[in-house]
């Protein structure tokens, strides 16, 4: 099986390497990661310009450009023939609202448009992540076959030093509020959490309580149930 390592951290993150290495196990692992940091990246790519590509040895590569690129470059500019995209470990949690702006779930997306297995992996800001707890939930994900090349898996680790205990959950959304502050002249945006109740089995709810999360995320926007709904309507008026 080959495997194709991809963040939004940079090349250099200290969470990539580990992910790379628990991966190794199952085949032939390639890193093709950021050069630079492109948190929040989401799924932009890189247009109306090229990118300069470094290559470290030992099927490393690292892409002046974003998540997205560092797939694109590694499937169709590298040729990689990878059966699963792993992305991450990201410094920090991708839940709820958070997976809009990802750029480690980004990469993921990117894979899903190409037929690919992609599973995102987060953790909590410079946390340092419980192997053994990695080990377990890539062995339960292939194990029990959860993955699919119509969905991502995005795997959120909690804000415990270890936890076995795995359940499958729902987005959560919360109300944040958000502001900006400005420093020598630019503005940067800040937000606070407002206080909520987190819904159980959603990916806020099992962050909060010690528990993995594994949340299944579809590629695009599109909704069939309301596409039913809106025809309805118009067949109404």
């Amino acid at each position: 099986m080959n495997i194709l390592v991809v963040n939004d951290d940079g090349y250099e993150s200290k969470k990539i390497k580990i992910l790379a290495d628990s991966f190794r196990k199952y085949g032939n692992v390639y890193i093709v990661a950021p050069h630079y940091e492109q948190s929040g990246a989401s799924s932009s790519i890189t247009v109306h310009k090229g990118f300069n590509v470094h290559n470290h040895g030992n099927n490393s590569w690292s892409v002046e450009g974003t998540p997205s690129d560092c797939v694109k470059y590694a499937l169709f500019g590298l040729k990689l023939d990878v059966d699963i995209v792993a992305s991450g470990i990201n410094n920090g949690p991708n839940i709820g609202l958070d997976t809009i702006y990802s750029g480690t779930v980004g990469a993921c997306m990117e894979a899903l448009i190409y037929g690919k297995i992609a599973l995102a992996f987060s953790s909590e800001y410079n946390q340092d992540i419980n192997i053994t707890d990695l080990n377990h939930v890539i062995k339960f994900i292939l194990d029990k076959k959860l993955f699919s090349n119509q969905f991502i898996l995005n795997i959120n680790f909690p804000k415990v030093k270890s936890s076995k205990d795995i359940i499958i959950t729902d987005l959560g959304i919360r109300p944040i509020e958000q502001y900006y502050e400005q420093n020598d002249g630019n503005y940067f945006v800040k937000r606070n959490f407002q206080d909520f109740v987190f819904e159980e089995h959603t990916d806020l709810w099992a962050f909060e309580n010690g528990t993995i999360s594994i949340t299944p995320l579809k590629l695009g926007n599109g909704d069939i149930t309301i596409t039913n709904n809106l025809r309805d309507k118009l067949k109404n008026c």
